[in-house]
């Protein structure tokens, strides 16, 4: 199996857990709609139809390169073993330290927001997570946290009516 047949295989797999979410998942487990603010399934709906079309377009666009007969016959020709640089580029596998550094503070989220509120949880989030994107100016680091945060709060809260913990 080609790089390109696993890829198309995945997005086909992303599509149809898509439509299961879409279709069944976000109707069945959310609570109803409390008369004030947004309905709760808005935002997962949003998210999940934009990585639906994302898909899609993907496989789209995949077949109609096979289809036009511009699919380039060497199997790794889209992921080169070189960059620019001349230096190894390693696609195809899992750092699981990286994905780790992502998956344990956005699981701790949660239950950070439950114990100490909204605003100093995803502040310390947004620290965590851009220090071990690579962002060690604490200022800009800082800025970028609290803008965002304060952003989402506000937005939440007065533009959509949420109550926020």
């Amino acid at each position: 199996m080609t790089r390109r047949q696993r890829d198309n295989l995945i997005f086909i797999f992303i599509a149809l857990g898509s439509v299961i979410f879409l279709k069944w998942v976000i109707p069945a487990y959310t609570p109803p709609y409390p008369g004030y603010g947004v309905k709760a399934s808005l935002l997962p709906n949003i998210a999940v139809s934009i990585i639906l079309i994302i898909s899609i377009i993907v496989l789209i666009t995949n077949l109609l390169t096979y289809i036009l007969k511009k699919e380039v016959p060497a199997e790794d020709a889209e992921y080169p073993d070189e960059n620019e640089s001349g230096g190894s580029v390693q696609t195809g596998k899992i750092n699981l330290l990286h994905l780790a550094k992502f998956l344990i503070p956005s699981a701790l989220l949660m239950p950070a927001m439950q114990w100490m509120g909204f605003i100093p949880a995803g502040i310390i989030f947004m620290l965590v997570i851009q220090y071990f994107c690579g962002r060690r100016e604490p200022v800009a680091a800082v800025v970028v946290a609290v803008a965002t945060v304060l952003l989402i709060y506000t937005a939440m809260r007065y533009g959509f009516g949420v109550p926020m913990p």
